[in-house]
């Protein structure tokens, strides 16, 4: 079985994430998964320590990004080369610069401009008529690259919600993928992330209620366990790997090039004059 965890997101995510890419890396290697899609919110502020625990574990880093649009939806995307992350990163800063300090103010209309080379996958939350027209968006943007996630929420008629959710992709032509929505590493981490809830939401661990994860499963899970927990989903487990192998992208790809000089005539390109007194 061979599975990929496209939705993981690290202490980055600031007060969201409990477990630090070196971590997460390391669990995921003693698991048999084969890659981590890193999504922070709004950020890739956590890639460059992902990229180190990439290269000490040898385990595959998908760089990603969890965009929470001010429209109300939630894409995770993808650049699946160099030029795909270039118009992300100014995707971003627009965002940050519409929003100022911790925020980032996106539209979908702002996707759209960047949305060439990006793989993108909509985490919806139920499947309404919002979540129906979401996925004609994504359809007319991303083409073959638009996805939705699948994803256990531990609520009443969680296997109904998978269910419609499915059949509204079929009908919207968007495949399915499997995402666990990782907060922490490993279940222990859970005290930790309670606490982190209430300090991001100003309140007390007794009076957190619903604003803290409603269950314990958010920590990553070998894909075995994905396989069992995901048993009518299949090919949606299987594209896990689909679009690991479509982002091509690396950070190693970001090297420094030295930009082109404007030469004067008669003077060389390394030359400043050693004549004492002169610059």
């Amino acid at each position: 079985m061979r599975y990929a965890e496209l939705q993981v997101t690290t202490h980055f995510s600031f007060l969201r994430g409990a477990s630090s890419a070196e971590e997460l890396f390391a669990t995921a290697k003693l698991m048999g998964i084969e890659a981590l899609g890193i999504v922070d919110r709004n950020s890739l502020a956590g890639i460059v320590r992902a990229l180190e625990a990439s290269r000490a574990t040898g385990l595959r880093l998908v760089v990603g990004c969890r965009l929470d649009l001010a429209d109300g939806m939630s894409i995770l995307v993808y650049p699946t080369d160099r030029a795909a992350y270039s118009r992300l990163t100014r995707l971003l800063t627009l965002g940050k610069n519409r929003g100022g300090k911790a925020n980032c103010i996106l539209h979908l209309d702002d996707v759209v401009l960047c949305s060439e080379g990006l793989i993108a996958v909509l985490v919806p939350d139920l499947p309404d008529d919002t979540c129906a027209v979401q996925l004609r968006k994504m359809t007319e943007i991303f083409g073959d690259r638009a996805y939705v996630s699948l994803c256990l929420r531990r609520r009443p008629n969680d296997q109904l919600r998978l269910h419609e959710l499915s059949n509204l992709a079929v009908k919207h032509r968007v495949k399915t993928v499997i995402t666990n929505d990782v907060l922490f590493h490993e279940p222990g981490r859970r005290q930790l992330h309670d606490v982190v809830t209430c300090i991001r939401t100003g309140t007390t661990i007794d009076d957190v209620g619903f604003e803290r994860e409603r269950h314990a499963d958010r920590y990553l899970k070998p894909p075995e366990e994905m396989a069992r927990l995901f048993p009518r989903y299949a090919e949606a487990l299987k594209r896990t790997m689909e679009i690991v192998e479509r982002c091509r992208f690396s950070l190693e790809e970001l090297v420094y090039q030295y930009p082109e000089e404007a030469l004067i005539p008669g003077l060389r390109n390394s030359r400043w004059s050693t004549t004492p007194g002169k610059a």
